[in-house]
């Protein structure tokens, strides 16, 4: 790249994360396939992932919302909620749920350090 680029965040490239989903994801930089890659996420209010896990690990920052973070191995009751300019990692391979938690949209800048992909947990 030789020049600079800045796109408005309502001209971001959103689409759902995977046929059916109401989440929703732009790339910003890199390749989801092989990683590393940047993306923003966006989760409709009241939603709540399903168990899942990613292969990569990845990181976040929580940009608008409020969001609750789950692992298998913690009781709900233990979970916390986060509000904006909270930073996650969450390591490739444990079983985890994030929950929008507030009112409003969810959105977070996650940053991948391999292949963007959710493993349902079975």
């Amino acid at each position: 790249m030789t020049e600079k680029t800045i796109t408005a965040f309502e001209d971001l490239p959103f689409a759902p994360l995977a046929e059916g989903s109401p989440v929703e994801i732009a790339v910003l930089w890199g390749n989801p396939e092989t990683g590393p890659a940047a993306t923003m996420v966006r989760f409709p209010e009241g939603y709540q992932e399903p168990w899942h896990s990613h292969t990569s690990t990845y990181h976040s920052v929580l940009i608008k919302g409020t969001f609750l973070s789950r692992s298998k191995n913690t009781e709900d009751t233990e979970a916390a909620t986060y509000g904006p300019g909270s930073y996650a990692v969450q390591p490739g391979g444990v079983v985890h749920s994030e929950v929008n938690a507030g009112t409003g949209e969810l959105i977070a800048l996650v940053y991948f350090d391999g292949p963007v992909d959710f493993v349902l947990d079975k």
